[in-house]
């Protein structure tokens, strides 16, 4: 399925801004959580923001999602930052929002003091997303995740 927008939170954009967030080298990781989940994204700055709401173990997910690689690219006065499609095959999972969180310590155990990127709501019309022994897939856009546009 393809993700609604995606939302930045607002701690990630002052750590990017900051340096403290390297998107070209440090660790990603994208989540699934529950409808329980209400995103702040002024307010939410940590996975322990997020964590109670992740979608259980087993069924084809495991704990803390999947790495993501992510790339920035520059063209004609735009830094647009995205990431890989993610997919969970086989799998049984009802999840309402996909989150980007950084795995701080590369591990792939997120920490409670991880920072939260961005988060899609999987269902635009206010539901939830369902597999039962499918492929549960989060298609990014093609226009990436977020951007900033400078001067052309």
């Amino acid at each position: 399925m393809a993700a609604g927008a995606w939302v930045v939170y607002s701690n990630a954009i002052e750590l990017i801004h900051e340096g403290a967030i390297d998107l070209d080298e440090d660790d990603f990781r994208m989540v699934l959580v529950t409808e329980e989940y209400s995103p702040d994204a002024d307010a939410d700055d940590t996975w322990s923001d997020v964590s109670t709401n992740e979608v259980a173990n087993g069924n084809g997910y495991t704990t803390h999602g999947e790495a993501l690689t992510v790339t920035v690219t520059r063209n004609a006065g735009t830094v647009t930052i995205d990431c890989d499609d993610q997919s969970w095959e086989n799998s049984t999972i009802t999840a309402k929002y996909a989150v980007i969180v950084r795995d701080d310590d590369g591990n792939g155990q997120l920490a409670s003091t991880d920072a939260l990127i961005a988060y899609a709501d999987l269902d635009t019309g206010g539901g939830s997303v369902s597999t039962t022994n499918g492929t549960f897939a989060v298609t990014i856009n093609a226009s990436g995740v977020f951007a900033w546009a400078g001067a052309a």
